[in-house]
């Protein structure tokens, strides 16, 4: 929750039209119930994660490693039967085709959003991005930030061009960077920024502790 917060007050300054959550809002820490609040809060337009799916039942545990596992499970006993209907509710693709920035957005691939296929690579992403309609693709999963365009060689954002967009990870990067991740797009002045923020890391630590993990799981889970 820490984390979520930094981010959300980095994001309020930015003061965006729309607020897209990318999924996994439980599975990685110890206040699950307190981040589907703050999210249902703020209106967000969000997709299903793996790890969301995972206390729905909708995705065995058996998939999951350890600690996340583990997580997952504790994670399904302090989130409400009603939070767990609304998370169960959750789509897992989202799509925007009004206006001049027609955008989709999925936890893992939009093309195959259940089978939960990670997108490490422009490789990868190039040829979907010639078959999606939208010129821009929210994508999460990985847990690390990436700005992928159409075209071979462009790394930065430029208007015109199709694009995947990852933000990263709010709660656990693994990039190397332990900061909170998360991303600003500006269609009208040709702005993308991705974001981070220090959050306060060793209360988290404690709360993890607290409720059962050592703290080499706790800073695991963390990517200390």
């Amino acid at each position: 929750m820490p984390a979520l917060k930094a981010v959300l007050k980095a994001l309020d300054e930015k003061n965006p039209e729309v607020w897209i959550c990318l999924g996994d809002l439980v599975g990685y820490g110890p206040h699950p119930d307190e981040c589907i609040n703050e999210i249902r809060k703020r209106d967000f337009i969000c997709v299903k994660g793996n790890h969301d799916a995972g206390i729905t039942g909708e995705l065995s545990k058996e998939v999951f490693r350890q600690p996340n596992r583990k997580v997952i499970d504790l994670s399904e006993d302090i989130v409400s039967e009603e939070q767990k209907k609304w998370v169960r509710d959750l789509p897992l693709i989202a799509t925007n085709t009004e206006g001049d920035t027609k955008w989709i957005a999925a936890h893992a691939s939009p093309v195959n959003p259940s089978k939960w296929e990670y997108l490490e690579s422009a490789f990868k992403m190039r040829p979907m991005l010639a078959e999606l309609e939208q010129q821009f693709c929210f994508i999460g999963h990985t847990h690390r930030p990436a700005l992928v365009s159409e075209q071979i060689g462009i790394n930065k954002f430029q208007p015109g061009l199709k694009y995947f967009i990852n933000p990263g990870s709010v709660g656990q990067s693994r990039d190397g960077d332990y900061r909170a991740s998360c991303a600003f797009l500006d269609t009208e002045k040709g702005i993308y920024e991705n974001i981070r923020v220090e959050y306060e890391m060793e209360g988290v630590l404690s709360d993890l502790q607290s409720l059962g993990f050592s703290r080499r799981e706790a800073e695991y889970l963390l990517k200390v």
